[in-house]
């Protein structure tokens, strides 16, 4: 190992932020040294194989992933599979009967340059990845790092969807470059879930049968968290629970409290027996505090900050369905077969196409309704268009165009689409 790890640092020296990544150039130098360390070398009769498998996004991405790596071992029922993810989905990734070892790699969901992230991946590769000598590494990437740590990590063969991430400084050529089976791009729009399943249906010639998400909670997770809401001050029993997400990655997914609160005294008027839990993480526990004071302790329960993940996971098993922004919550839900209502930033008079999150990360496979501000505001309307349509990160600007009446009517929608055993999301829009 410690050629190899002389082979980086020499040629770490020579890269620079200002220019792409010699990704071909890499491969020559380092190709050589990988044979003679033996990372080239199959395996002898009887050896166990080493799968790495690399899932470098949010929560809700891994979620949407958990069914390809249920199939993947389902392929390779004798492999030892080492998954690597960004650490904020440990929890739920803990209880995963899939895998053998778990790695969290903070840098992998990073927009820099990837030279410039070089010396702490050669770092990464020599601490947790050279050691396992992978025979196979399935790249799930949405950023330059986990092709190039797949690369790395010495891995004799490396299947993936080739991206374009000259953002990252590596280009869709030299992506594919550092794979050794490049997969090619799905002639057609995918959720993020077929996405992940797109991989194995490449490698098989034929689509996975069973396209079913999972969530690894345990029956000691959902009695744990019933007996904490309930010490909480949540009822428990004789209420319809909702599971209320006020969170989101950035501003622009909030809908705002008042809002929030305003839609849900009107809920109230359909919803008699309603409880709702208003749910997030330490950063919305201000707006979730807001709600449940309009509501009153008699309604609702701030739960923001108050659980961990797997808390919070398992508190949305317990409602009927859930309402709220663009979370991981609503993946949650969705996996879990819970009618999805989303209340949504991408304005609707902006095209839902390829570059639209919303047509990729819809609920998968559940009775849906996603509400659109009726239009994109100021900057928001105009070119280069941002994925997720409102480009003001850092405060509730599309969003708050949508009135509590409309997000009533389309929780109305939404009933009648789970009476009808409807599975597809529905787009609705506030009126401009």
């Amino acid at each position: 190992m410690k050629t190899i790890l002389e082979a980086f640092e020499v040629f770490g020296e020579r890269l620079s932020p200002d220019e792409p990544f010699p990704a071909r150039d890499f491969m020559r130098v380092m190709e050589p040294v990988f044979a003679a360390e033996g990372y080239r070398t199959p395996r002898t009769a009887g050896e166990k194989m080493q799968m790495l498998v690399i899932m470098d996004a949010g929560v809700g991405d891994f979620l949407c992933f958990s069914g390809a790596l249920r199939e993947l071992r389902r392929l390779y029922p004798a492999a030892a599979i080492t998954l690597m993810i960004f650490p904020p989905g440990f929890k739920l990734a803990e209880q995963c009967p899939y895998i053998d070892f778990l790695l969290g790699n903070e840098q992998l969901p990073v927009l820099r340059h990837v030279s410039e992230l070089f010396a702490a991946h050669a770092g990464y590769a020599a601490e947790h990845l050279l050691g396992q000598r992978f025979d196979l590494a399935f790249v799930f990437g949405h950023y330059a790092s986990a092709y190039l740590l797949a690369y790395m990590a010495g891995a004799k063969e490396r299947i993936g969807h080739a991206g374009d991430f000259a953002e990252g400084g590596l280009s869709r050529e030299d992506c594919a470059a550092l794979l050794t089976r490049p997969l090619r791009e799905p002639a057609r729009l995918l959720h993020m879930a077929d996405l992940c399943f797109d991989v194995l249906d490449q490698m098989l010639a034929a689509p996975v049968a069973d396209r079913s998400l999972e969530l690894w909670l345990t029956k000691t997770d959902i009695a744990g968290v019933r007996e904490k809401l309930s010490y909480l001050g949540a009822p428990s029993a004789g209420r319809k629970l909702f599971a209320i997400g006020l969170g989101g990655s950035t501003r622009r997914k909030h809908w705002p409290s008042a809002a929030y609160a305003a839609f849900l005294r009107l809920l109230l008027t359909e919803e008699s027996e309603a409880f709702f839990l208003l749910l997030g993480g330490r950063d919305d526990a201000t707006e979730a505090a807001e709600v449940a004071r309009a509501l009153g302790e008699e309604r609702a329960l701030s739960l923001a900050g108050a659980l961990d993940f797997r808390e919070t996971a398992s508190a949305v098993t317990l409602c009927s369905a859930y309402i709220g922004n663009d979370t991981s919550l609503l993946h949650i839900a969705a996996v879990i077969g819970l009618p999805v209502l989303e209340i949504c930033c991408y304005g609707a008079d902006l095209p839902l196409d390829e570059k639209a999150i919303p047509m990729h990360h819809y609920p998968y496979r559940t009775a849906s309704v996603i509400v659109q501000p009726a239009r994109a505001l100021a900057d928001c309307a105009e070119e280069p268009r941002d994925a997720y349509g409102c480009k003001h990160t850092g405060e509730a600007h599309c969003i708050a165009l949508i009135e509590p009446q409309t997000v009533l009517e389309a929780y109305r929608l939404l009933l009648q689409q789970v009476k009808e055993g409807k599975r597809e999301p529905v787009f609705v829009a506030e009126e401009a």
